[in-house]
């Protein structure tokens, strides 16, 4: 098989997108290395598959030459090589492709909160529904995407295709330090709502509990320095770190060792670092409106978003009253399945191979 992969979607610092692109794109070159794949993304996709896969680089951090390479250059690339198919690993797929076409459904944050984004992301997330209305089909991380998919693109052809759950799989093994436990959370867009992290903080303190520390992974520029006024404001800004985008192995160390990952979204399309902290046995606590309750069931605690009601969730896991669920069975949903099902639906919309 010839396919097109289309990465551009997924920019440096994008966080779950750019792991997404990565873990489908890893789990079909395992599973089929004969296939003859091309990936259209920035330079970080070079460095990720240029020994395993033709990669062409296009600049995709500007939002209008990341629209061109989707919109256009993608078509052209697939038409050259004469793929099979063109795949976008994000929700806008050429329009100018003619033959086989899937993308990828995450979430309608920008339809069910509006007030977190600009107008200008507004108008470019627009090409999220034109894009979904001419794909073949529109492969959804969750059964949450796809409703919302439905919901707000009735004419969608849909099909779930979940994310997988156990690229942590490969992650080194750390040690998790004795003392003060600590809650990371991220803040790298303003859906995450780490202030009621820093709140629950300030609640606890307040009580006369031992509070954790927390580490809040992503938040940078204005957004970190408001942040890090509340915690002083509050009173805990000798609790919180704040180092904003770290790389992979300071990430992975973070996340691995800590006592609870906390993450009160306002919505989710899926929530990776939930499933990181599940696969590695560590309790995560969500919030009832972040979608992430109806995705990750009874293995996650979900509570109200208030700082009071984290507050409460995260004494209680470090009292030992809640828990984390066992989740590294075989049943789990693995990046090779995502892949596979990927492929399998390629086929049912008209490929042969």
């Amino acid at each position: 098989m010839r396919i097109v992969f289309d990465a551009l979607g997924s920019t440096e610092l994008s966080g779950g997108m750019r792991l997404h692109s990565t873990e489908v794109i890893r789990g079909w070159l395992k599973s089929w290395p004969d296939d003859e794949v091309i990936v259209i993304g920035p330079e970080w996709a070079k460095t990720e598959f240029g020994d395993r896969a033709d990669v062409r680089v296009w600049p995709n951090e500007d939002p209008i030459r990341r629209s061109f390479g989707q919109l256009v250059y993608s078509a052209v690339v697939a038409s050259r090589e004469r793929a099979d198919a063109l795949v976008s690993l994000s929700p806008i797929v050429s329009p100018l492709r003619r033959r086989l076409t899937a993308c990828f459904q995450h979430d309608w944050r920008h339809k069910l909160n509006p007030h977190e984004f600009p107008i200008h992301q507004r108008a470019y997330r627009w090409l999220w529904e034109v894009s979904a209305k001419r794909a073949d089909f529109n492969a959804c991380i969750s059964g949450k995407a796809q409703s919302e998919t439905t919901r707000f693109v009735p004419s969608a052809h849909t099909v779930v295709i979940e994310n997988g759950r156990d690229h942590a799989r490969d992650w080194p093994a750390f040690e998790r330090p004795n003392g003060t436990p600590n809650v990371v959370t991220f803040g790298h867009h303003n859906n995450k709502r780490p202030d009621l992290v820093i709140g629950a903080l300030a609640t606890l303190r307040r009580r006369g509990a031992d509070a954790p520390t927390a580490t809040v992974l992503g938040a940078r520029g204005e957004y970190a320095e408001t942040l890090r006024a509340l915690a002083t404001e509050l009173g805990v800004a000798d609790l919180v770190a704040f180092p904003g985008f770290v790389d992979d192995t300071t990430y992975q160390q973070i996340v691995s060792t800590a006592s609870i990952v906390v993450m009160p979204s306002s919505d989710e399309g899926f929530g990776l670092p939930v499933a990181e902290a599940l696969y590695l046995g560590i309790p995560a606590i969500v919030t009832s409106d972040s979608g992430m309750p109806e995705i990750f069931g009874d293995d996650v605690v979900s509570v109200a978003p208030t700082g009071d009601a984290l507050a409460e969730a995260i004494a209680g896991v470090l009292d030992g009253a809640l828990g984390a669920a066992d989740v590294t069975g075989s049943e789990l949903m693995t990046w090779a399945d995502t892949a596979s099902q990927l492929r399998s639906n390629l086929r049912l919309a008209g490929l042969t191979a």
